[in-house]
């Protein structure tokens, strides 16, 4: 599925949750964007959002490639990839730091957010996804990003069998338990408050039939529920 980004642009399902992720950060917060669609966020948020990557920077620019041209020659772009290995230009004024150091900024929850994807999802705000049988993803630094101020969740809002991944229990090794903020997905928003599942806003496309019938997690509707709302 495929909506309008208010311009004109055509984002798809993962662009279109980046760009509703990026909407909850502000100039000056630190945010630590997981391997994989999280990244995405990066290319919609306000440039002065400073991007933290585990293996030691504050200041993460967008990916590139390691033979962009645009690089200057003495920047060895070998010296600067993502916690995922993926490489990045640094913004200026960037920062980097040992192993010890990004760990301690992270454990010390001075970071303001944390997006991550999702195997399962609980109405309660726990979270699994680091493992799967047979898909083992590795549970990396997920568990201590897990103490930042807001724990976001991107993922679809099912499975490509089409089971929902908002369940009651997580059935697969937890990564958190009860830590989670907030869940997006390509169809609906969804906040945690005293680990309880509240739905916020529900994407232009669907309605609260659609998402009724594909959440098999327990949730109440907000009083201000927003509908249409374009990513």
């Amino acid at each position: 599925m495929e909506m309008s980004h208010g311009s004109g642009q055509t984002l798809n399902d993962k662009n279109a949750m980046a760009s509703r992720i990026a909407k909850f950060f502000e100039p000056g917060d630190a945010v630590n964007l997981g391997i994989g669609a999280p990244l995405l966020v990066a290319d919609y948020m306000d440039p002065d959002v400073l991007v933290h990557t585990e293996n030691g920077c504050l200041g993460v620019g967008k990916n590139t490639s390691r033979t962009n041209p645009d690089i200057p020659a003495r920047m060895s772009l070998e010296s600067f990839a993502n916690a995922g290995g993926m490489p990045f230009f640094p913004i200026p004024g960037a920062m980097v730091f040992d192993h010890a150091t990004s760990y301690a900024i992270i454990r010390g929850g001075k970071l303001k957010g944390t997006v991550l994807g999702a195997f399962e999802v609980s109405e309660t705000g726990d979270l699994a996804n680091w493992f799967m049988p047979g898909n083992f993803a590795g549970m990396g630094g997920a568990m201590d990003l897990c103490m930042s101020k807001m724990v976001i969740v991107q993922t679809t809002h099912c499975t490509k069998k089409g089971a929902p991944k908002l369940i009651h229990k997580c059935t697969l090794p937890l990564t958190c338990k009860g830590l989670l903020t907030h869940v997006v997905t390509e169809r609906a928003v969804f906040e945690f408050v005293d680990h309880k599942m509240i739905l916020k806003e529900i994407r232009e496309g669907y309605d609260l039939e659609n998402i009724k019938n594909n959440t098999e997690a327990e949730f109440t509707v907000a009083d201000d529920l927003k509908t249409d709302v374009v990513y």
